[in-house]
């Protein structure tokens, strides 16, 4: 019953956390805005920048399923969201779910990672506004967008589903089950390519990803 009860508090956590993170708007919000979100949430500090005011300042909130991996019940997972400040305005946010799978020798688990900029860096600056930077096959999906994504694509790109953080037992092994939507928007853009035969063979299970 308390794990139970502990399991909808890092839910609601989690869920609240993203819910702010994305009330930020990337190249809009200012500094004095990302301070509140972070007055709102300190208590999830993870990891703060060396320089840190309203005007240039990065931070890293995490919400930990400690004692429900502690218990066995479930493997190790976590929602982490960042944001990032530079000339007093936001300057790009992420959130990252994750939960551990280490049976796969090339990457510790498997995760849903969105990360919106304001303006791309420019090793990123090729991919559109709403992009999917992620091998086929690998058990994580990469989201990157920036502000000129449309609200419809910024809106799917955040739609987190965060059953795998509470879920006991194993499964969540695919990227569909942290990114439903970003998995099916995903999955069009290979299909328009040519590969949606490769898509199916790398993932014989996505049958049952639905978002």
């Amino acid at each position: 019953m308390i794990l139970a009860c502990y399991a909808v508090v890092i839910k609601a956590q989690a869920e609240a956390l993203l819910k702010d993170l994305i009330a930020l708007k990337v190249g809009v919000s200012s500094g004095a805005e990302a301070r509140q979100f972070y007055e709102k949430h300190k208590r999830l500090l993870f990891e703060v920048s060396k320089v840190c005011n309203d005007n240039d300042c990065s931070r890293i909130f995490k919400v930990q399923n400690r004692w429900l991996s502690a218990s066995r019940l479930k493997p190790v997972a976590e929602f982490e969201a960042s944001v990032s400040i530079k000339n007093g305005v936001v300057d790009s946010i992420g959130a990252y779910l994750f939960r551990s799978m280490p049976i796969f020798p090339t990457f510790y688990g498997s995760a849903g990672m969105v990360h919106e900029y304001a303006r791309y860096p420019q090793d990123l600056s090729d991919r559109g506004h709403y992009g999917f930077p992620t091998p086929v096959g690998k058990p994580y999906l990469r989201v990157r967008l920036d502000s000129q994504a449309t609200p419809e694509q910024r809106r799917e790109a955040f739609a987190f589903s965060f059953r795998c953080l509470v879920k006991p037992g194993w499964g969540c092994d695919l990227p569909c089950d942290y990114l439903p939507l970003a998995w099916r928007d995903w999955q069009g853009q290979l299909r328009d390519r040519g590969f949606n035969q490769a898509f199916i063979e790398y993932y014989p299970k996505s049958a049952r990803c639905k978002p």
